[in-house]
């Protein structure tokens, strides 16, 4: 949990500046927080503003603090501060001032190092350097003082006899010692090294550089002659305790060595001692001053606003982790307080700084009494800071009686016992998270509802928290703490490769004998290892651990001991940058760029290289080229944008961060390649309108056009551009052939295409035409006009299409499309539809039975009939002529619909319009028109206006609007805008403005003394352009004394003589600007009255704006002028003056005037006396009423006619029938009638000067609260206390108890107490008489329990046991008895024992102990533990002791002879036994055994070689031995011979000796040979023989027969071939563990040599190599990623390999991978992690999957999750997590694929190309094309190709063979299309030149060679022909003919016949 979330961080401490006196010197901080913090500078606790000397200034987060012109005063500290609502820091910056001498340093520079050389000389002399420091600074004992000083002479001496130019490597003579200090004193480490040349030397500390966590003035660093390094800390605080390395490196290598500082806190008391008097003699830095630590102190920990703290709640059991980021520079200090307790780290509270920086605290299994305040307070020397968050636990189901903690001492037994709800829950047992099983170390137990845990012989590792938990998850916790090893190492202990691994214990007692172990073995001090022992604590550290460091580390202490795991993780590094970059620049426009990876780097890491170009002059690399193993690159011309010289360089880049550049040797000249910079854009046209068409390029070049491979030139329909890099074709009047045409565009190396649609469309219709109107029997046409007369059209009427029926037809007639119904009845009417692919067209019809009104002849109207003929004329059409006509004949008629629109007029503006305007500014023409649907256009100078991004043309409504954003001189003109019969004139003029140049501000204020002369000044842009001055908003007038002045551009305004009524604001103006000189005016903040009313002592603020900031006013009262006093302070605020009385009285009332020469404001001040409440402190404040009382509140003021308010709890009172507000002169008083709850509170009287606080209380009837009114029944044990308690809601309130309705009163067992609100009773040690109803009356309520008391169960868990001691020694007997608290008596005989030196009892929580001291004779007895009625006996006997005084010695006899042993006893009665070979000798014929006083004898009769041996003489105490030796003289005449023989052969070996019956040894290789099938021992008189049969390779060795002294050897060798038995096999094992690789050959004594990857190995400290027979092993003890590889055993004959593979402890083999499948299909998700045999689960979208009817999850070797029946809401994350590894992957769902555009018919002309194109809706879908039913595949000719949704199949260079129907397939949607081929046109017979004369008609006829179903174009003079009146067009197959009717001489001109690439042309 992070408690402090956006606290100011410092993001970059303040760097000490050095300057000159003189200059400027800026301080930089960076600080981040959020919310953005508020940041100060201070200065010897001031805070610095922004002013005079001082600038404060923002950049991002960097706060800068600038101080010009610096003097030696400004040097010191400043300290910068931030804060914002969540935390604070500090950072403090040092600023230096050169200039002047500094002759107290210098002084105290000098005496320091001349302290340093003497010191330094002294410890020399004594032979010991010591670190430079003295043993009583350091803290450091006398004695171990001592010991270090002859260390330290002893290896002098021995380094005098060392060749120190043996090595240029760096290495250490004398490393740094080890030190404890107290806070605050200083601290020195020293160190002697060698090296050639003289190594760099850094110091670290926890591997930090120094510079990152001191500020410089804490630490210095230095060297001296003779290879002397020292780090040197000043002032020691606790963060500074940790390892601290010194590295030294040169050309050769380097060294390392560490030292361990330990920083002892003091008592306040001392440190005020010592920084008065303790620091004067000590050796002190130049950077140093005193007063750090009492600054410290000095600063208090800030307050805890606990409403605001962060909540965090946890469960019982679980652990919790608050985590809090500090920065602070020095390091801060971090304590860590439990509700406001420091806390100290132990088993449960762990408290550390983790690897990020963050100050974490842990607190293990929470307990409920964890529940409190936890605070992180951080304080430095500049200040401190704290964040706290409170911990609740939450309780879990709760135990009946919870455990307890335990304190035992090592080998105890330790009891551990709690009581759960209910008899029949079981329980389990937990050793933090280890499961505990029963068996000989555990005891576990279930007596009713009782658990108990019994551990047996405890040790340290028992040491630990305990949990007892019941199924539901409640948990009982405990601790149990083993009395040995104070401070126990840490269960296990990770870090980091190159970290330090610290281990810290602390014992009981300092005299005791310690070890260290690592892996069992002792371990002893060394540059990189530490051992250091400080008093009871002891250190051990391993500096600069390697992987190899992991292992058991152990710390033993006498008989104690603890242990810890010790593991090295990798250290997860950025990768190192490749090398052996090369540049091969031979390539023309290209380069080759190479490089190697690093040979160290990373292999297991994911890397990638990343290669980056640069231009040269530019700063910016860009990224080029990426690749994971490629280690080269090929950059080409075409790879940059523009022509240049560029640089590259390379790097390599993982997930833990990025290498260094490398960069390549030269720069090479690239010329970029053509590209595309805009692509071809489709384009969608109406038949006949233009399509355009649109390429850039990045290089100008030509380009070809092509119209479906048909290439295209300029003129005619095409019009093609070219202009630099850009390119354009133009199509004019695309027809509806050209539609879906391909348009494509070939230039060098470039190539794009885009499409061509052309949409067929209407010709527009009028109003008329689209709104029928006929009546019934009448015929109904409708008629439209499309743009190609080829167009297929549709007819609809509401929306269902028309078919041609009997009295219904469809008609097409060239471009004409027409429908006839030829007797309208009332169903026909309706809306009719027209419809092709791209357009429709609507009818309204309406069928109505109509009778029209009869038109008369008029002045308007004439009725003319000629003939047949019948005429209506409407002379001057109006609009309300408009309407349907209809021509009446007898039963015939005929309608004519009449539109009359009016023509567009300009309404406004009437007349034409002259405009100026001035250059930049925005230009609006506007005109508004009769009808919103005129047409107009703008013209410009006679020319038409187009839009541009500068003009703009707008029409809204009926207004039409042109637009010039910004105008310029060269928009000047006339400008109209003309409809078809209106027009208006614009005459625009746009001329420059005229501003004023100097003064640049707008306004300038000068002030100026009567009688100087004035001289206002100004400079315009045009020298011709005139101004006008004006004062006080009116225009002067020339005078005497007023002279106007132009010179060219400057105008000048002069007062000869000033006086006071020239004061005002003068402005100068021009046509388009203007400047002021404004006078000085003073204005009357809006919240500052005329007139001020005030109290004594209340202070005054009179405020005033001045008009401009530097304007100065004089403050006068009563026309006298104020000076600035402690009284009164006058500020200036920018424009603000403000004058404060600070505390006025009566006399300062008045008239206050603010002067500003040019105005003046008056103020008017009263100060009245204050208005008081007499006698407050005699006023009672904190009343009491009871319900229903009056309450009457009152006080006198001091005057009588003072305002009073009265407010309760903050709010105002409003008089009612219950509050009354009464006065009476002077006293003002509140009556509150009937007293109710509510009332209570505080009631505050304000008397505007003074105020009074009432807290009043009424109380309620006295309740017991929480009462349940339901009798509390409880079940106690007899001998428990009994606590009953309730709380009243009244302190004061009496109660009374009673037992079974009898008044309980205080005595010896029963007591009553009262706390406030609480009542208690307690009865001690209750009795089964004291059960019964206990009641609390409390008068007007009761509280009732019911007590059970059950009988008190004694029981004894373990007995007493026997036990026999010697005489002296003490006898222990121990017994573990429940409950805890028994009371046991000791017995012996039945007989109370008297407690005292020798008998002494001991009890440890259930265990109770009797310890009898130096045991006699007479202890003898059997000993009883009684506890309340139950029993233990066991008995004690005490053994004196018969001890031998005298010794036997060896004695020799001969054979047939006798012997005599004999030794001596301390006590004459004491009884011996006499034995041999553990039998136990008897007196008889051979054996007599003789006593005499304390000598006991044996004697032995008739010696026999069998007598021989070890006889033994033993009491009950002791026992002694003797050897006894018969010797026989025995020699041997014929020995042994060595042989040689073969597997499988038999040999034999013959001793002949010179007795006879003599017992004889046979042995081989040492070992007795026993008879058996292979060997034979036989025995003929004087010879002895052994024969060997069957023999194998093992058996060859040495063959040794011994008897009796005689010895002869001989040597059996067994040759055989050598053959392997077992190979090698692979072994595959994980990391950490160890690896075992064995073989085995036919012969046992075998030389061998083990190899790996072919390189020989040799035995190691991780490697074993070892044989045993004929096996032969390699053992590798903790296997590495790196042990991995290929192993053999080779004997020089043969040889056997295995591959070993070191894995890591789990890792994902084989990730997830995305699927994309259809609906109601299976997905099947695989994921293989590198164990078998591990659990692992899935999610989705973060959700656990669990096992269903449609989910399946399974696991083999790999684990699988089957998905049945896929929906499309199952789309989503699939996630596969086992222990601490995942794999993520994606599931889609494919909704059903439909045919969103389906294919359409295509005519191709042959040789060329064609594509069909299909469009379905999911991009994931297969396709399968057909041509008729045969499948098609790819081929030269035809291309199948799919780009996401779009399935195109192209076939280049179309056969006639190729048409037909194709279609495509796409799941189970089918489309076709039909493909037409149109051969190759000819012209068979061309045009032929025609002459008529009009209006005769001209025909024109050719010929083509193919027939095909396309029309052709006609054109005359360039004009496309269409059939009509006087056109008519025919094709028969192959010969086409124009036929011109009505000729006429302007018809004269070409005629052009085109088809295809057909073309012919005549002249008509």
């Amino acid at each position: 949990m992070d408690i402090l979330g956006g606290a100011p961080r410092v993001l970059g401490y303040p760097r000490p500046v050095t300057t000159q006196c003189g200059t400027d010197a800026t301080l930089r901080c960076q600080i981040g927080g959020d919310p953005r913090p508020d940041v100060i500078w201070e200065r010897k606790n001031v805070q610095i503003s922004s002013e005079g000397r001082y600038k404060l200034a923002e950049e991002g987060k960097v706060y800068l603090l600038t101080i010009m012109g610096v003097t030696q005063q400004d040097a010191g500290q400043y300290i910068c501060k931030a804060r914002n609502n969540i935390g604070e820091t500090y950072a403090a910056a040092s600023l230096k001032v050169d200039g002047e001498p500094l002759l107290q340093n210098e002084e105290v520079m000098q005496s320091a190092v001349n302290g340093d050389r003497q010191s330094k000389k002294a410890y020399e002399e004594v032979g010991g350097y010591l670190n430079g420091y003295t043993a009583a600074v350091n803290g450091v004992s006398e004695k171990e003082t001592n010991k270090e000083q002859r260390w330290n002479s002893k290896l002098n001496e021995k380094l005098e006899e060392v060749d120190l130019t043996s090595s240029d490597r760096p290495r250490f003579l004398i490393k740094p010692l080890s030190l404890r200090v107290d806070r605050g004193e200083d601290a020195a480490f020293s160190c002697k090294i060698w090296g050639t040349p003289l190594p760099e030397v850094n110091w670290e500390k926890d591997g930090k550089k120094l510079n990152d966590i001191f500020e410089s003035s804490h630490f210095s660093v230095s060297n001296q002659d003779g290879g002397w390094f020292q780090l040197k800390l000043y002032g020691t605080r606790t963060p500074d305790r940790g390892v601290y390395t010194c590295k030294a490196v040169n050309c050769h290598g380097e060294a390392l060595a560490g030292a361990v500082l330990l920083v002892e806190p003091i008592p306040e008391r001392d440190e005020s001692k010592r920084s008065s008097s303790g620091h004067d003699g000590s050796q002190r830095s130049p950077k140093h001053r005193g007063g750090r630590l009492g600054l410290s102190r000095l600063t208090e920990e800030p307050p805890v606003n606990t409403a605001k703290v962060k909540k965090f709640v946890v469960t019982e059991g679980k652990h919790a982790k608050f985590r809090c980021f500090v920065t602070g520079k020095p390091k801060p200090e971090i304590i860590w307080k439990k509700d406001g307790a420091p806390l100290e780290p132990d088993r449960r509270h762990l408290i550390f700084e983790d690897r990020e920086g963050y100050y974490t605290l842990k607190v293990l299994y929470c307990k409920v009494q964890d529940t409190g305040l936890y605070v992180c307070a951080a304080s430095n020397a500049l200040g401190n800071t704290l964040s706290a968050v409170h911990l609740s636990v939450k309780p879990t189901v709760r135990f009946r009686r919870p455990l307890k903690d335990v304190e035992v001492k090592e080998r105890d037994v330790a009891v551990l016992e709690c009581e759960v709800p209910d008899e029949t829950i079981p329980a389990a047992w937990y050793l933090e998270d280890q499961r505990l099983m029963p068996g000989s170390k555990y005891g576990m137990e279930q007596k009713g509802t009782r658990r108990r845990l019994t551990i047996h012989d405890v040790g340290t590792d028992d040491d630990g928290v305990y949990l007892c938990e019941m199924p539901d998850g409640g948990k009982s916790i405990a601790e149990l703490s083993v009395k040995t090893i104070v401070r126990k190492l840490p269960r296990k202990l990770e870090v980091v490769e190159g970290e330090n691994a610290a281990f810290c214990v602390e014992v009981d007692n300092d005299d005791m004998d310690v070890y260290w172990f690592k892996d069992g073995l002792k371990l002893h001090e060394t540059h990189q290892t530490i051992l250091k022992s400080f008093g009871k604590t002891h250190i051990l550290v391993f500096v600069n651990v390697a992987h190899h460091d992991s292992g058991g580390v152990t710390f033993v202490a006498g008989r104690s001991k603890t242990s810890s795991r010790l593991k090295v993780k990798s250290r997860h590094c950025p990768p190192i940058c490749p090398v052996d970059v090369k540049m091969d620049v031979d390539r023309p426009n290209s380069a080759l760029l190479t490089w190697e990876p690093a040979p160290s780097s990373q292999t297991t890491t994911r890397s990638i290289f990343v290669l980056e170009r640069q231009e040269v002059g530019s700063q910016e690399w860009l990224k080029c080229f990426t690749s994971e193993t490629a280690t080269s690159a090929e950059i080409t011309g075409d790879s940059v944008p523009c022509e240049g010289n560029y640089r590259f360089r390379v790097c390599c880049i993982n997930k833990f961060g990025r290498s260094g550049h490398v960069e390549f040797p030269k720069a090479v000249h690239l010329v970029p390649g053509p590209k595309i910079l805009h692509n071809l854009q489709g384009c969608d046209v109406v038949e006949g309108e233009d399509a355009h068409f649109a390429i850039e390029l990045s290089v100008p070049m030509v380009g070809t056009w092509f119209l479906n491979s048909l290439q295209l030139k300029h003129g005619g329909r095409y019009s093609i551009q070219h202009n630099q890099t850009k390119h354009s074709l133009v199509i004019h009047e695309a027809k509806t052939a050209d539609d879906t045409a391909e348009i494509t565009f070939i230039a060098n190396g470039v190539r794009d295409s885009a499409a061509l649609k052309v949409k067929v469309k209407f010709a527009p219709l009028s109003e008329s035409d689209c709104r029928k109107k006929v009546e019934t029997g009448d015929a109904i046409v409708l008629y439209c006009e499309v743009s190609h007369p080829f167009a297929q059209v549709s007819w609809c009427k509401d929306g269902k299409e028309l078919q041609e029926t009997d009295g219904l037809t469809v008609q097409s007639d060239g471009t004409m499309r027409r429908i006839v119904i030829q007797s309208a009845d009332a169903s026909h009417s309706g809306v009719y539809t027209c419809e092709t692919s791209g357009d429709v067209v609507k009818f309204n019809v309406d069928v109505e039975f109509k009778d029209g009104c009869e038109i008369h002849p008029s002045d308007n109207i004439t009725l003319q009939a000629e003939g047949t003929m019948r005429r209506l004329i409407i002379r001057s059409a109006e609009t309300s002529d408009a309407g349907s006509y209809t021509c009446q004949a007898g039963s015939n008629g005929m309608e004519f619909t009449v539109n009359v629109k009016p023509p567009v007029m300009i309404v406004e503006p009437k007349d034409d319009v002259v405009m100026e305007s001035y250059v930049s500014e925005e230009i609006n023409l506007q005109c508004k028109l009769s009808r919103s649907n005129g047409k107009t256009q703008w013209f410009k100078d006679g020319q038409q206006v187009k839009e541009s991004d500068n003009v703009q043309l707008i029409s809204e409504g009926p207004y039409r609007r042109l637009t010039i954003f910004c105008s310029s001189v060269d928009d000047s003109g006339e400008y109209v805008c003309e409809t078809d019969g209106d027009s208006v004139f614009f005459q625009l003029t746009v001329t420059p403005p005229v501003r004023i140049i100097s003064p640049s501000e707008p306004e300038v204020e000068l002030t100026f003394v009567a009688s100087e002369r004035l001289e206002l000044s100004c400079e315009i842009s045009q020298a011709d352009a005139p101004v006008r001055w004006y004062k006080d908003s009116l225009e002067v007038e020339r005078g005497p004394n007023l002279i106007l002045e132009e010179d060219g551009a400057k105008r000048q305004l002069v007062i000869p003589l000033t006086t006071v009524e020239d004061t005002g604001e003068y402005i100068c103006d021009t046509e388009n600007d203007s400047v002021a000189f404004p006078p000085i005016t003073l204005t009357r903040p809006e919240d500052t009255p005329e007139r001020l009313e005030s109290f004594v002592g209340k202070p005054i603020v009179l405020e005033i704006e001045v008009s401009r900031p530097t304007a100065e006013v004089k403050w006068l009262l009563n026309g006298k002028e104020i000076k600035e006093s402690s009284n009164i302070t006058i500020t200036e605020d920018e424009i603000i003056r403000r004058l404060t009385i600070n505390f006025p009285s009566v006399e300062d009332s008045g008239k206050y005037t603010c002067d500003a020469i040019d105005d003046k404001i008056d103020f008017q001040v009263k100060v009245s006396p204050p208005m008081k409440i007499l006698r407050k402190s005699e006023i009672k404040k904190d009343l009491k009423f009871l319900v229903s009382d009056d309450i009457v509140l009152e006080c006198e003021l001091s005057r009588a006619n003072g305002k009073a308010k009265w407010y309760k709890d903050g709010c105002r009172i409003d008089g009612d029938e219950r509050f009354c507000e009464e006065e009476e002169g002077a006293f003002r008083s509140l009556v509150i009638l009937n007293a109710e709850l509510g009332d209570s509170g505080e009631y505050f009287l304000d008397v505007d000067d003074d105020s009074i606080s009432f807290q009043v209380t009424v109380q309620p009837p006295v309740t017991i609260v929480g009462n349940s009114y339901d009798p509390d029944y409880q079940e106690m044990m007899v001998g428990d206390d009994l606590i009953l308690a309730c709380e009243l809601s009244r302190a004061s309130a009496p109660v009374q108890w009673y037992c079974n309705n009898k008044l309980l009163t205080s005595d010896s067992r029963t007591c009553i107490e009262t706390y406030g609100t609480l009542r208690k009773l307690i009865i001690s040690c209750i009795q089964p008489s004291d059960s019964g109803k206990y009641v609390c009356d409390a008068v007007d309520d009761k509280m009732i329990s019911m007590i059970r008391i059950q009988p008190r169960v004694v029981e004894f868990l373990t007995e007493l046991h026997n036990t026999t001691v010697l005489e002296g020694e003490d006898a222990t007997f121990k017994c573990v008895v429940s409950p805890e608290d028994v009371h046991l008596a000791w017995l012996m005989d039945n007989e109370q024992i008297t407690l005292g030196d020798r008998f002494q009892a001991t009890q440890n929580g259930l265990c109770h102990t009797l310890v009898i001291k130096k045991c006699q004779i007479l202890d003898s007895s059997k000993i009883t533990a009684e506890a309340e009625g139950k029993t233990s006996r066991a008995s004690l006997k005490v053994q004196a002791q018969v001890m031998f005084t005298k010794r036997m010695e060896a004695v020799t006899a001969e054979e047939f002879g006798e012997a005599t042993l004999e030794t001596e006893i301390s006590l004459e009665t004491g009884e011996v036994q006499w034995m041999r070979q553990g039998v136990v000798i008897q007196s008889g014929s051979r054996h007599t055994l003789a006593q005499n006083g304390c000598k006991r004898s044996l004697t032995i009769y008739n010696l026999t070689l069998l007598d021989r041996g070890t006889y033994r003489c033993e009491t009950l105490h002791d026992r002694t031995q003797v050897k006894l030796n018969v010797e026989r003289k025995i020699s041997i005449r014929k020995g042994l011979t060595d042989q040689e023989t073969f597997e499988r052969e038999t040999a034999s070996f013959e001793v002949e000796l010179s007795h006879t019956d003599v017992e004889g040894i046979w042995q081989k290789d040492g070992i007795r040979v026993k008879p058996n099938n292979q060997f034979r021992v036989s025995t003929n008189g004087l010879v002895h023989g052994l024969t060997l049969s069957n023999l194998t390779l093992e058996d060859t060795g040495t063959i040794v027969f011994s008897a009796e002294g005689a010895r002869t050897t001989a040597r059996l060798t067994v040759k055989t071939p050598v053959s392997i038995l077992k190979p090698l096999t692979d072994v595959r094992v994980e990391e950490e563990l160890p690896a075992t690789l064995e073989c085995e050959f036919s012969r046992q004594n075998l030389e061998v040599r083990w190899f790996k990857n072919g390189a020989e190995l040799k035995p190691g400290k991780n490697c074993r190599i070892y044989s045993m027979g004929r096996k032969r092993f390699c053992q590798i003890l903790q296997c590495g990623r790196a042990d991995s590889g290929f192993y053999k055993c080779d004997t020089g004959e043969i040889n056997t390999s295995c591959s070993l593979e070191v894995y890591h402890e789990l890792e994902i083999v084989q990730d997830l991978e995305d699927l994309y499948i259809q609906e109601d299909q299976n997905a099947v998700f695989m994921c293989e992690v590198s164990l078998e045999d591990v659990s692992g689960e899935w999610y989705k979208d973060g959700h656990k999957i669990r096992p269903s009817s449609t989910t399946k999850i399974r696991t083999e070797t790999k684990h699988f999750l089957l998905m049945c029946n896929i929906k499309a809401e199952d789309a989503g994350e699939i996630r596969f997590v086992s222990r601490d590894v995942e794999s993520t992957a994606y599931l889609e769902v494919e909704l059903p694929v439909s045919i969103v555009k389906p294919l359409r018919d295509r005519t191709a002309l042959e040789k060329h190309r064609v594509i069909l194109e299909c469009t379905v809706s999911s991009p994931h879908s297969g396709a399968t094309w057909y041509k008729g039913k045969q499948e098609l595949a790819s081929s030269d000719r035809m291309e199948i190709t799919a780009d996401g949704c779009t399935h195109k199949l192209v076939i280049h260079q179309v056969a006639v063979e190729d048409e037909g129907a194709y279609s495509i397939e796409v799941g189970e949607h089918t489309s076709k299309a039909k493909l037409m081929v149109e051969q190759a046109l000819m012209m068979v017979t061309e045009l032929k030149d025609v002459e008529v004369a009009e209006p005769e008609p001209a025909s024109f006829q050719c010929e083509v060679s193919v027939a095909i179903n396309k029309p052709p174009v006609w054109t005359l003079n360039g004009v496309t022909l269409h059939p009509g009146p006087s056109v008519r067009l025919d094709s028969h197959g192959t010969v086409h003919k124009l036929t011109l009717r009505d000729t006429n001489v302007d018809m004269s001109g070409t005629v052009k016949f085109t088809l295809g690439k057909a073309k012919s042309s005549a002249t008509l």
